[in-house]
């Protein structure tokens, strides 16, 4: 799945690994993301909320960033807040 959507805005979820993005379509999703952080080991100073707490839109809203090389793409945002938020099937579910 690709996306063509820009990031406008973020704001991180005070006391929690989660992103409100605001969408270039004017959209809203909440993105929780201390699993996916889990997952990927180069991910894991973002464990540190105080470090977490500091992500903001990068360059022409194409991902977020904290800065030091630490970033998620807005393609892997989008498709982590429509999973998220029931708006896509997950393959599985649809083969049944």
């Amino acid at each position: 799945m690709t996306s063509k959507l820009c990031i406008s805005a973020v704001q991180p979820v005070a006391g929690k690994h989660a992103l409100e993005i605001e969408w270039s379509n004017g959209r809203r999703h909440i993105v929780a993301l201390a699993e996916h952080i889990n997952t990927f080991t180069v991910l894991s100073p973002l464990l540190d909320l105080a470090l977490f707490s500091q992500a903001k839109v990068g360059d022409w809203g194409f991902d977020v960033t904290w800065g030091n090389d630490l970033e998620l793409s807005a393609v892997t945002l989008h498709r982590l807040a429509l999973k998220q938020s029931g708006e896509v099937m997950l393959t599985q579910d649809f083969r049944k």
